[in-house]
């Protein structure tokens, strides 16, 4: 065999041996999509002086408008739907508590049936749909903002004003491989229901498999001390994690998961154990003091445990006969961490001076849906003689 063919069998094998990278097709905080997830809406009021609001911006960035319904969901499961329309390039904003922008939002929900969380945290889940709103449409040019702003909404806590900013989980719909995508406002399978599978044409992006948080445990240390790293003191840390099975319909149907944590400090030791049985969405804390219902060892996430400055944490929502009717479930989420600054080892401190939010790294892919009530697409004549 001459140099040209030898040249032209070792570049065929290193073709064969390249793999083959997949198209992206999960959900995630940096792409545009027809649907956005929004997995912490805070709207606490404990007085004028201790509340909380959130600021929610919609923005389109195609060409042509588009009409977006959106459902507000609490941890109790309350729901309340509204819909718009987006105009070409356009943004739109409000706040959930005042309702003060430029849509007229409902209020957030207050009720609701699930026992566990707080009725005044939730999420806040959009989707393109048609003007009829019989049916969920192609329409990958949507992101979303949320702010975050909070004073005080915790009992017996100093903290002064702050706000934090995350970005909304977005899914686009997706198409197949080497075929042109279909035009904007295109049906997306089934009318009322979202499959998050990633699967192609008739599909959105399907959902994080499991989620990944850096996080800097809070607590005191085996010698009473407090987590600090430079001029800052770690102080509690809280997850807002949303399923990905959502029942948004009026007759909906509780998908419950078991969030199982498993946590490594920065020397690598793992700790296993502890876990939280959660529905569509739900917010909860995981440091000293915190324990809400059927929930197991969050001691796994305190400084006392870790006694590391540092840790991470993997969360996977499983079906475990510890949390009844569970199923496994793709999950997106956000962290807060609440801090001091300023403050040193040796100069304890006073109060929280800031909050700090941001969403959660996701990997892998599972398999999800939303399930919501569509309109009749069809708007009857009153009948009348001939």
């Amino acid at each position: 065999m001459g140099k040209r063919g030898i040249f032209g069998l070792l570049v065929a094998l290193i073709l064969c041996s390249t793999p083959v990278l997949a198209d992206q097709n999960v959900a995630n905080t940096s792409q545009k999509g027809s649907l956005l997830i929004f997995p912490l809406i805070d709207t606490r009021v404990v007085s004028p002086d201790e509340s909380a609001t959130t600021i929610i911006d919609i923005s389109n960035d195609a060409n042509n408008g588009i009409y977006l319904g959106c459902y507000y969901i609490n941890d109790h499961k309350g729901r309340v739907d509204f819909h718009f329309f987006l105009t070409p390039k356009a943004t739109v904003s409000w706040d959930v508590v005042t309702h003060h922008g430029n849509i007229v939002p409902p209020p957030f929900p207050s009720g609701g049936p699930f026992a566990q969380g707080d009725a005044a945290l939730g999420e806040l889940i959009c989707f393109a749909t048609n003007a009829a709103r019989s049916q969920q449409v192609r329409f990958n040019h949507l992101t979303g903002v949320a702010t975050v702003v909070q004073q005080e909404v915790e009992a017996g806590v100093n903290q002064p004003k702050h706000a934090f900013k995350y970005n909304a989980w977005a899914f686009t719909a997706r198409s197949n491989p080497g075929v042109p995508p279909p035009p904007d406002g295109t049906p997306v399978g089934t009318a009322g229901r979202l499959d998050l599978t990633g699967g192609g044409l008739g599909t959105y992006d399907a959902c994080p498999q499991y989620l990944i948080a850096n996080f800097s445990p809070g607590g005191l240390n085996l010698a009473g001390a407090a987590n600090v790293l430079g001029p800052v003191t770690y102080i509690d840390n809280d997850f807002s994690i949303s399923s990905c099975n959502q029942d948004l319909r009026q007759d909906f149907v509780d998908n419950l998961t078991k969030l199982q944590f498993t946590v490594w400090n920065e020397v690598e030791v793992g700790f296993t154990g502890a876990y939280q049985c959660a529905d569509s969405v739900l917010t909860f804390g995981v440091d000293d003091g915190d324990r809400v219902p059927v929930n197991f060892d969050l001691d796994n996430f305190s400084y006392s445990t870790l006694q590391t400055h540092n840790a991470r944490v993997e969360i996977d929502g499983v079906s475990s006969t510890q949390c009844p009717g569970s199923s496994v479930s793709g999950l997106v989420g956000v962290m807060t961490t609440s801090i001091g600054i300023g403050t040193t080892v040796d100069q304890p401190i006073e109060g929280e001076d800031q909050e700090l939010g941001n969403t959660i790294h996701g990997a892998g892919n599972l398999p999800g849906f939303v399930l919501w009530d569509p309109a009749s697409g069809t708007v009857p004549e009153k009948p009348g003689r001939r």
